[in-house]
Order: C-alpha cells, then sequence, then structure tokens
C-alpha cells in the first residue's frame, strides 16, 4: 500500500493563499533592504557635512524601518489603534530627533577636517 503526498498546490488554491505571489513580495522587500543598506554605505563615503549625512542616513533608517514593520511585521493589514499607536510612535520620535538637530551644525574643526580630505591625495589611486 503506497500513501500519496498531499497535493499542497491544490490545498493552496482552495484556501485562497498565493504563496508565489508572498515569495516575490518578500525578495522584493528584501532586494529594497538590500539596495538602501548599500545606500548608506555609499552616502557615508561621501564627503558631505555632517549635519547632512545624519539626516540622510535617518530618512533612509526610517524608510527601512517602515518596510520591516508593513511587511515582515505584518502591520499592514493590522487593527487601527495598533496603527496609530505605531503613529503617535513615530510622532515622539520624530520631535526627539529634531531637537537633537540643532546640535549637529558644522562645526570648524569638522569643517577643515572635511577641507583637508578633500585636498589631500586619494588613497585609492595608485600613483606610478
Amino acid at each position: 500500500m503506497s500513501v500519496k503526498a498531499p497535493d499542497h498546490s491544490a490545498a493552496a488554491k482552495h484556501t485562497g493563499h498565493d504563496t508565489s505571489a508572498q515569495v516575490r513580495t518578500y525578495l522584493t522587500i528584501f532586494g529594497a533592504l538590500a539596495a538602501l543598506t548599500l545606500l548608506t554605505v555609499g552616502v557615508a563615503y561621501m564627503n558631505l557635512p555632517h549635519a547632512a549625512g545624519v539626516v540622510i542616513a535617518l530618512v533612509i533608517a526610517a524608510t527601512k524601518v517602515f518596510l520591516i514593520a508593513s511587511f515582515f511585521m505584518h502591520l499592514r493589514g493590522e487593527a487601527r489603534l495598533i496603527n496609530w499607536s505605531i503613529a503617535v510612535c513615530l510622532a515622539l520620535l520624530l520631535v526627539l530627533i529634531v531637537f537633537v538637530l540643532p546640535d549637529l551644525g558644522i562645526h570648524e574643526l569638522e569643517e577643515a577636517s572635511r577641507e583637508a580630505a578633500q585636498h589631500a591625495p586619494s588613497p585609492y589611486v595608485h600613483a606610478e
């Protein structure tokens, strides 16, 4: 007597779950997170003023948090109470960030080191 393996594709069609669409969504979000991580690394290597670098890094990090919370933590389909409580927390976080931003202004020593780095020869170029 042989036992036949269950047909999972038929079960998926019966319950209405399209796992291939979910896998595509997760792979797309993974690709977006990887691209945002590479963008963060790229911005770190630019000679931007400190404040601009911090603001750009915070925007990229906030985008990554949104993607993770929405798709991997499945908060897109949650009740309104959870979404409102998350919105309140994010608003308070934004207030704290705004209070810290004036401390990230350009200081003389930072500006001098940035100027020196721009005029120094690049360690990545080999002189022949």
